[in-house]
C-alpha cells in the first residue's frame, strides 16, 4: 500500500508507493485529493496488472522503433537492413518526434497515404505497414502502450497482376549474350534459385554424380557488406534434382575457372572474392538483357519463370514448393496455382472422351429397352390403343 505526506518543507503533498519491480516512486501534488486521487489509480493499475513505467509510454514514436529494432538480435541481416529502411524512410517523418502512447489512428493512416502518394505498390505499402504494426504489437506486449492504435487502418486494394515470365527459348537466348562467368547463374535462376542462393553456392554443395545440388546458404550484399546466411527460412535449405543441361554448364564454368576446392564460391567476382549484386545488375545482367531483347526482366523473376515451367509441364504443387524452397504450400499455390491453358486443355479433352463414351451407351442401352419399337403415347402420356 502506498502513503501520503507532506513533502519536507513545503506546503506540497507526497504520494508514495512501491512498483511492481520492486522501486519506491514519489510525485508530488499541491493538493493532498490530488494526491490521494493518484495513488488510489496507482494501486488500481498495479492490482489490475496494467501498471506502466511513468514516462516510458511518452517515449517518442523513433525510441520506441529503434528499441523494436534491436529486440531481435536473430533477425536475418537482410530484413533487419529492410526494417530500418521502413522506418528512416516512412514511419519516422510522420511518427518520430510523437509521444508513442498518442498516436492515433488518424496518423497511421496518415503514414500509408504519404506511401500511396509516393506511388508505391499495394505489396509494398502493405509490408511497409507489416512494420509499423509489428513495433506497436511490440510496444503493447512489452506494456509501454495499452492499445494499438493500428486499428481500421485502410489498405490499397491488391491486385494480382500477370508477371512477365519467359520460356526456355527466351532463357537460352539471354544465356547467349551473358558472358562465360555468369552463365551458369541464369541457369541456376531459372530452375528456381533465389540470387543470394546462386551467389552463396559453394562447390562443394554440387553433386556431379548423383545430379544434385543443395541449397545450404545464401550471400547478400548489405549495406555495402556482405552477410552470408543460412538461407530465408528451413524450408529454403533443399536439396534439388539438376538437370543436364545446367550440370554441363556448371562443369564448364569450373573448368575454366579452375575452382576445385569445396569451399570455394562457384561464382566470383572478377578479381576473386564474393560477387555484389548492385554490380552484377548493372555490369552484366541488365546489358544482357537488353543485347537479348528482355529489358524488365529482373533476376527474380527467372526463378517466377521457373515456377510456370514446371507448372506447365503439370509438376505438383507440393514438388514445385519443394524445389522453390516455399515454408508454406500456399504461398506456392497463390503464386502458381492456376492452370495454364497447355496443362488444362487435355483435361478437357479427356473428359469430353468420357462424356461421349457414356452418351453411347446410354444410346445403345435406351434402343434395347423398347425393343427397337416405337410406343405412341396420347397427350395424358398414356399409350395409344
Amino acid at each position: 500500500m502506498g502513503s501520503i505526506r507532506r513533502a519536507p518543507k513545503t506546503n506540497r503533498w507526497e504520494a508514495r508507493y512501491r512498483d511492481p519491480l520492486g522501486g519506491q516512486r514519489t510525485k508530488t501534488f499541491d493538493a493532498k485529493a490530488d494526491a490521494k486521487a493518484f495513488l488510489a489509480n496507482v494501486e488500481t493499475s498495479i492490482a489490475r496488472g496494467t501498471w506502466r513505467e511513468p514516462g516510458r509510454s511518452r517515449a517518442k514514436f523513433s525510441r520506441v522503433a529503434a528499441e523494436w529494432l534491436a529486440s531481435n538480435p536473430t533477425k536475418r541481416a537482410t530484413t533487419y537492413a529492410r526494417d530500418a529502411t521502413v522506418i528512416r524512410t516512412h514511419l519516422d517523418p510522420v511518427l518520430g518526434d510523437l509521444p508513442v502512447n498518442h498516436v492515433q489512428p488518424v496518423q497511421v493512416q496518415e503514414v500509408i497515404d504519404r506511401m500511396a502518394g509516393r506511388a508505391l505498390s499495394p505489396k509494398t505499402i502493405r509490408t511497409d505497414y507489416g512494420v509499423l504494426r509489428a513495433i506497436f504489437s511490440w510496444a503493447v506486449q512489452t506494456d509501454i502502450i495499452d492499445r494499438s492504435p493500428c486499428r481500421g487502418i485502410r489498405l490499397p486494394e491488391m491486385v494480382r497482376q500477370a508477371r512477365p515470365v519467359v520460356s526456355a527459348d527466351d532463357i537460352e537466348h539471354l544465356v547467349a549474350t551473358m558472358p562465360e562467368e555468369y552463365r551458369a547463374a541464369v541457369l541456376l535462376g531459372a530452375i528456381g534459385l533465389r540470387q543470394g542462393e546462386v551467389f552463396g553456392l559453394r562447390v562443394g554443395a554440387v553433386d556431379f554424380l548423383r545430379r544434385t545440388l543443395s541449397v545450404r546458404a545464401t550471400l547478400n550484399e548489405v549495406e555495402g557488406s556482405f552477410v552470408e546466411g543460412a538461407g530465408k527460412t528451413q524450408a529454403s535449405r533443399r536439396t534439388i534434382s539438376v538437370p543436364e543441361r545446367v550440370l554441363d554448364e556448371l562443369s564448364a564454368h569450373l573448368d575454366r575457372t579452375a575452382r576445385t576446392d569445396p569451399e570455394d564460391l562457384v561464382f566470383q567476382a572478377s578479381g576473386g572474392g564474393p560477387v555484389r549484386a548492385t554490380n552484377f545488375r548493372g555490369r552484366v545482367y541488365d546489358p544482357a538483357l537488353r543485347r537479348a531483347g528482355l529489358e524488365g526482366l529482373s533476376f527474380h523473376r527467372l526463378r517466377h519463370s521457373a515456377g510456370h515451367m514446371l507448372r506447365e509441364l503439370g509438376v505438383p504443387l507440393e514438388v514445385i514448393q519443394k524445389r522453390l524452397g516455399h515454408s508454406s504450400i500456399r504461398t506456392t499455390a497463390d503464386i502458381y496455382g492456376s492452370l495454364p491453358e497447355r496443362v488444362d486443355r487435355p483435361v478437357a479433352e479427356k473428359l469430353d472422351e468420357m462424356f461421349r463414351y457414356a452418351q453411347e451407351a446410354q444410346s445403345r442401352g435406351a434402343g434395347l429397352s423398347s425393343g427397337g419399337a416405337d410406343v405412341v403415347r396420347d397427350s395424358d402420356g398414356e399409350e395409344a390403343s
